[in-house]
């Protein structure tokens, strides 16, 4: 019998929610062997239940599944949480600060891509193109960009994020030493391709 059809949809339910959590742990850089950080990118930060149902009543995040078997993830944030989650504290204060097409973005109105996630066996199937065309079909009338950091190591998400249509903003070095780029896409530019 061949697989179901993978599914693409807001997660609502705590079994995507828990799911989330298990694929982020997975994925985590301190959890990868350096060759697969190198190679297949990771993941920097870290949640857990509470915040990530708190992070959902604000804006759900988008996944991807097989039957209830959560295979992607693209973590939906608000501003609201920027002092939530320790790692990305610092970078929400600065790109509020920083100016896009002529006022600083943190008065423009944003949503933060949270995070990014491709399980191990979906990857190659641009899995994470059709997460974000998704999540900018359910968002882009309530805020025109989406903004996100990634770490400079994590080559594989970089070419990931440009290829969807993602421009360097910014790059920059947090107190903790890690080097950031900031990438912004505006969403509403060429929504005609999406209609």
């Amino acid at each position: 019998m061949p697989d179901k059809p993978l599914k693409v949809t807001l997660a609502n339910k705590d079994y995507q929610l828990k799911q989330i959590l298990e694929l982020q742990q997975a994925n985590v850089l301190e959890h990868v062997d350096a060759d697969t950080a190198s190679s297949q990118g990771f993941v920097t930060a870290t949640h857990d239940l509470p915040l990530l149902k708190k992070m959902t009543a604000a804006a759900s995040s988008v996944v991807a599944q097989r039957d209830r078997k959560v295979l992607g993830y693209c973590l939906a944030m608000t501003r609201d949480f920027s002092r939530d989650v320790a790692v990305l504290t610092a970078l929400i204060a600065r790109q509020d600060n920083l100016k896009h097409r002529g006022k600083p973005l943190g008065e423009s109105g944003y949503l933060i891509m949270g995070q990014l996630c491709v399980a191990k066996e979906a990857r190659g199937q641009k899995l994470a193109d059709r997460m974000y065309k998704y999540l900018r079909g359910c968002y882009h009338p309530r805020f025109p960009y989406c903004v996100t950091a990634i770490d400079e190591r994590n080559t594989r998400s970089l070419h990931v994020h440009r290829r969807i249509g993602f421009e360097e903003l910014d790059r920059f070095s947090s107190p903790d030493g890690r080097n950031w780029v900031l990438v912004i896409w505006n969403w509403r530019d060429g929504l005609e391709e999406y209609a």
